[in-house]
């Protein structure tokens, strides 16, 4: 399992909507809105969901920006398959 947390900056008249829509989401949990910025988990099976869960913040209406700020991939399945031969 791969947990990463992000913030997701909005544009201020649409950060409600923007952590509405981030809630409903699979694998992506909304713990704090701050101004405009929405502070987010994701949990994810891989290193690549996860990507592609926070990529798919950027097609949110109100979406200026994603920044990651912590991300444990250690339990990676694709990772332990690539560091064996």
């Amino acid at each position: 399992m791969v947990i990463s947390s992000l913030v997701v900056e909005t544009i201020p008249e649409r950060t409600g909507d923007v952590a509405q829509e981030l809630a409903r989401r699979e694998g992506v949990e909304v713990h704090e809105t701050n101004g405009y910025k929405v502070v987010v988990t994701i949990e994810a099976e891989t290193v690549d969901d996860s990507h592609e869960i926070a990529s798919g913040f950027i097609g949110i209406e109100g979406v200026i920006g994603i920044n990651l700020v912590y991300a444990n991939f250690e339990d990676d399945p694709t990772l332990a398959k690539a560091g064996t031969r």
